[in-house]
């Protein structure tokens, strides 16, 4: 992982949030995907994983977080 990877999700995660709410979600959706890829980012959660990797787990649950689960209203 380098800084700039990181920084790129980090960019595209500011820029979804700009969308409009009935087309964020998908946009997160996908960056989540992007992420767990890019960072072999286990499907269950692994403390170890998350101590070993604070920034990226930083980024992945506020996108998480920012995902809109009311219908996009």
């Amino acid at each position: 992982m380098t800084q700039e990877e990181l920084q790129s999700f980090r960019d595209r995660f500011d820029n979804i949030m700009q969308a409009p709410k009935r087309i964020r979600n998908k946009r997160l959706v996908t960056l989540m995907e992007d992420m767990e890829r890019a960072y072999n980012i286990p499907l269950l959660y692994s403390a170890a994983y998350a101590f070993n990797n604070p920034e990226i787990m930083n980024l992945y649950r506020q996108v998480s977080y920012a995902r809109d689960f009311e219908g996009g209203r």
